[in-house]
């Protein structure tokens, strides 16, 4: 993946999901610098935007990218809606650029490389960052568990999108 960007500007991406919050830091599309999960468990709101906090004065980002919900997602899980709020509350309070791109639009996104699933999105990331071959996953049946691997991956689709949508 090679794009022009306009502006060096650090991205902090965060997705929070059933692990703890996920996140991925970039300094350009081709400079996946950080990326992991930060376990929190038991996972509620306070211990995560802890964690959030903490990434925001270790990181110190330019922009913080979060997962958008639609309001199907905000009626099936109302406390990741809340956290996300919190996110961009927290994030503003340092004078930092939120945006939100939902699953629609990460989708949109990597269907322009033939990758639909979470499962193909992942092998197409993998294909432009190497160093996360360490992270890849078995292609999931439909009786099992999403491996705890793909918020790491959902983190970073989430930096893929902006650039594409903004570059």
């Amino acid at each position: 993946m090679t794009m022009k960007i306009k502006t060096n500007k650090t991205i902090l991406t965060l997705y929070p999901n059933t692990m703890g919050m996920c996140y991925a830091l970039f300094d350009s599309p081709n400079d996946l610098v950080d990326y992991g999960i930060g376990h929190v468990r038991p996972v509620n709101n306070k211990k995560s935007i802890a964690k959030v906090a903490h990434y925001l004065d270790y990181y110190k980002p330019d922009i913080v990218i979060v997962r958008g919900l639609t309001k199907y997602n905000y009626k099936n899980n109302k406390r990741n809606k809340k956290l996300i709020d919190l996110i961009c509350t927290k994030a503003k309070e340092k004078n930092l650029e939120v945006l939100q791109y939902n699953r629609s639009q990460i989708k949109e996104v990597f269907n322009q490389f033939e990758a639909n699933t979470k499962y193909q999105i992942s092998k197409k990331l993998i294909e432009w960052f190497s160093k996360l071959e360490a992270l890849e996953y078995p292609y999931r049946k439909e009786w099992m568990n999403e491996n705890h691997n793909v918020g790491v991956f959902d983190a970073i689709s989430l930096g893929v999108t902006h650039y594409y949508l903004n570059g």
